[in-house]
């Protein structure tokens, strides 16, 4: 069965009993939507550390995408996260 165009591939290593799906987020024309697990589980800073995993692979993917070094990416990344987080919850 073929990979519709617009999902990505589950990863290999999480395609076993043991795996759970935690956030999805999807874009819809600038828009983005999430749905998280209710299992989530964990405590909150652990959340903040899949955060910082979820930045921290994005960030090669636009090193190879800009050319930008990844100290810059991870720093447009950060102003970004810091933005939107005090746009919605305020200082």
């Amino acid at each position: 069965m073929s990979q519709p165009k617009n999902q990505l591939p589950v990863p290999p290593e999480a395609q076993s009993d043991a795996a759970h799906e935690l956030v999805r987020v999807w874009d819809v024309n600038g828009n983005q939507h999430v749905a998280i697990s209710s299992n989530l589980g964990g405590q909150p800073k652990e959340f903040g550390q899949l955060l910082a995993q979820i930045a921290l692979h994005s960030i090669q993917v636009y090193e190879r995408n800009s050319g930008k070094p990844r100290t810059d990416c991870l720093r447009e990344i950060l102003t970004g996260f810091k933005e939107e987080v005090s746009k919605n919850v305020g200082h």
